[in-house]
């Protein structure tokens, strides 16, 4: 996850009852605040790195890619997963333990 909104999202969790969820419910209200921007970035990276227009149906993107995927593994061609390439020089500075727990 992206350091600057997991920092965001903490500072919103100090002052926010119940949790993320109620943290996440603050992004439909109106106006403009931190998490919101945060929240923004983060999907704009996603969006460019699977190459995705977010003007077009996202579903449609997703489908593509998942089918054109597909056809890479029945042809027998490698394909590379979503997430740190394998040949990543020190992935471990990439990685936190910034996650929801049970």
């Amino acid at each position: 996850m992206d350091p600057h909104v997991s920092g965001v999202r903490a500072e919103a969790l100090k002052v926010t009852t119940g949790g993320l969820r109620a943290v996440y419910r603050t992004l439909e209200l109106p106006g403009r605040h931190p998490l919101m921007d945060a929240d923004a970035a983060l999907d704009a990276a996603v969006l460019a790195a699977y190459g995705f227009d977010a003007k077009k149906d996202l579903l449609a993107q997703l489908l593509e890619l998942n089918l054109t995927v597909a056809a890479l593994e029945k042809q027998g061609k490698p394909v590379t997963a979503p997430g740190i390439p394998p040949n990543y020089p020190n992935p471990q500075k990439l990685v936190t333990d910034d996650c929801v727990r049970p």
